[in-house]
């Protein structure tokens, strides 16, 4: 266990130190800037200009953050030989790929803590009032972002960083759009269309069941149900991911 915080800690301080979470300044001055633009278009709703804006933002640099720094994560270890050096020694593979993954999530956490204090600081500051949803939609939006780490790492464990890369973006625009290829002609009069669109939405990623953005930005209401399914459902995906890249790590022929 003492390992694991070790390798943890190191980790964070290492990302901390590359001055990644610089983003949280440049996206808060950007918040800014477009929240004053469209504040003088919005006819009153410039908080709700500010929430949706500032949890877009929020999300897409938490998703940036895991997939860029996921994608390289272990391979700069094996690339500067520093794996060799700690697996030779006697810490697991387990331990090892777990520390590198928490530290890596506390980067995030940390990103979704400062840039969230921007987010809602602005909000409130405009006139925005507390929902209760607030929460669960940072919650979910943490949880996707650890989905998208253990799935861009999955992948950089069996292919090359362009193709992983490539590959995770691809099922992150996919598990966002899933649910709104059902509005379209091409879903109701395609067959084959509407057969794998229901069997992705059901069984593959579908990141689309995370975003509740809405409901917070028109103070709609979700049944707590539907709250704890969708925390079970990241989990679940994380676990999935978690012990896919253990099995392939374990595995692996490093020499």
């Amino acid at each position: 266990m003492k390992n694991l915080v070790l390798i943890s800690k190191q980790t964070f301080l290492e990302i901390y130190q590359s001055k990644i979470l610089m983003n949280v300044l440049f996206i808060a001055i950007g918040l800014l800037l477009v929240t004053a633009v469209t504040a003088e278009f919005s006819y009153g709703v410039a908080d709700k200009v500010a929430l949706d804006v500032g949890l877009g933002f929020l999300s897409l640099s938490l998703v940036g953050i895991s997939i860029f720094m996921g994608a390289s994560l272990i391979n700069s270890e094996i690339e500067n030989r520093t794996l060799y050096m700690i697996i030779s020694r006697p810490v697991s593979r387990s331990y090892f790929f777990i520390g590198k993954m928490l530290g890596l999530s506390g980067i995030l956490l940390v990103n979704t803590i400062g840039l969230s204090i921007v987010v809602f600081g602005l909000y409130g500051f405009l006139g925005g009032g507390y929902h209760y949803l607030i929460p669960w939609s940072l919650l979910f939006i943490y949880l996707e972002s650890l989905i998208i780490l253990l799935c861009v790492t999955f992948f950089s464990l069996i292919s090359n960083r362009a193709l992983t890369v490539l590959i995770t973006i691809t099922l992150f625009i996919t598990g966002h759009g899933i649910e709104g290829v059902k509005s379209t002609s091409l879903y109701v009069n395609r067959g084959v269309v509407k057969v794998f669109v229901d069997i992705y939405s059901k069984y593959l990623l579908n990141l689309e069941k995370l975003n509740i953005k809405n409901f917070v930005l028109y103070d709609g209401l979700l049944e707590s149900s539907f709250l704890y399914s969708t925390l079970a459902y990241s989990l679940v995906w994380i676990a999935f991911f978690l012990m896919s890249s253990l099995l392939v790590f374990n595995k692996k022929d490093f020499s």
